[in-house]
């Protein structure tokens, strides 16, 4: 099926409010994740907007917590400074979520969320999981086995694809500790480049990410306001839903809004795409 097919299958199922247009009502949120999967954009309109602003989807897989609510920060992760997310795209694919989990949160592009929204800052981008725990500024500097040789690529003159690829396969142990990472706080000019090479260096090594997300990391917010965080959606992959449902339960229960259930079929292979489904059936809230 064709990109523009795929397109106009979720827009069929779109309910549009005749009293306010600017509702996105939940089938439309489904249509707006896949158009933006398929947005392969290099940046956002210039080198200075990476894009992330605009384009792919910006996920977290999240587990339940007695002690804390599936979008707020873990205390691990107040403590950091950073959340880890993945990044998933049509040239940034993998086919398993952080963990082995089974559901989660996507929040909007910056670009496209509603005004009234946070706008939660991006730091950088590893173009595999880069055990970011062990790393020091909020999870983008350098891991704690490599002090040296695992600081942000800027740092060490690394500016394409290719020369992260090397730099990652100098090593044959700890490669994924061992990487560098695209630092988006060290200034603005050239952040669009730095994040579309961390997006290319994982078609370089082809089936070799596959099973393995990417990972970014975004600044700590502070809980207890979820009304402003920039939720787009709860998504599950199979044996995911009820946790899903929980999810939206929850946060309808302390924002009175209502965030629709996803299901997210991540691609099987190199070869196929991810699809994004909102089937009424799945909803906990309506």
């Amino acid at each position: 099926m064709t990109i523009k097919a795929l397109l106009l299958l979720s827009a069929s199922a779109l309910a549009f409010s005749t009293q306010n247009a600017s509702i996105v009502t939940p089938p439309r949120t489904a249509h707006d994740i896949t158009e933006n999967y398929y947005n392969n954009a290099k940046n956002c309109g210039s080198e200075n907007k990476p894009a992330f602003l605009c384009s792919g989807v910006l996920l977290r897989a999240t587990a339940a917590s007695a002690n804390y609510h599936s979008w707020d920060p873990s205390p691990q992760s107040q403590a950091s400074g950073g959340v880890s997310f993945s990044y998933l795209r049509t040239d940034a694919k993998f086919t398993r979520l952080a963990y082995g989990l089974k559901n989660g949160m996507i929040f909007y592009p910056h670009n496209k969320a509603p005004s009234d929204k946070y706008q939660i800052e991006v730091l950088c981008s590893f173009p595999v999981d880069a055990d970011t725990d062990n790393r020091k500024n909020r999870g983008c500097g350098y891991h704690a086995s490599y002090p040296d040789s695992s600081r942000s690529c800027r740092t060490m003159g690394i500016r394409t694809a290719h020369d992260w690829h090397q730099h990652y396969e100098s090593i044959v142990q700890n490669s994924h500790q061992h990487q560098c990472g695209f630092d988006m706080q060290e200034g603005t000019s050239e952040n669009g480049h730095y994040f579309y090479q961390s997006i290319q260096a994982r078609r370089l090594m082809g089936n070799a990410f596959l099973t393995i997300q990417n990972e970014l990391r975004l600044a700590s917010w502070s809980p207890g306001t979820p009304g402003k965080l920039p939720v787009q959606a709860f998504f599950y992959i199979d044996g995911g839903l009820i946790n899903a449902q929980r999810d939206q339960r929850d946060f309808y229960q302390h924002t009175g809004q209502i965030v629709p259930v996803i299901r997210l079929t991540l691609p099987a292979s190199l070869s196929s795409d991810a699809r994004f489904n909102y089937r009424a059936a799945d909803q906990a809230v309506n």
